[in-house]
């Protein structure tokens, strides 16, 4: 599993349709054919990795628009990105 810190910056993989639906956002990766859907603050953090971003930027602008702490919106972040990163949806930049 690749390794990341809050300075890797980050970008969606570009291989992917996504739209939304419901408030959710559904991804389908044409290579793989799989969907995968996201709820909450996900699509909000999906539209912000269209360019390369840094996890440090997400969370700095995730605190500014939610009600969260910068400890916890940080961990909750590098966490989430993990998993996209495992499942192939982002990649480093």
């Amino acid at each position: 599993m690749t390794t990341i810190d809050s300075t890797t910056p980050i970008i969606r993989h570009p291989d992917l349709v996504a739209a939304e639906m419901d408030g959710d956002l559904v991804m389908m990766s044409i290579a793989e054919g799989q969907y995968f859907g996201i709820g909450g603050v996900g699509p909000r953090i999906w539209e912000l990795l269209e360019r390369a971003v840094t996890v440090e930027e997400l969370t700095a602008t995730i605190c500014d628009e939610f009600a969260v702490d910068q400890p916890t919106c940080r961990r909750d972040l590098m966490n989430f990105i993990q998993e996209l990163l495992g499942m192939g949806l982002v990649q480093l930049a």
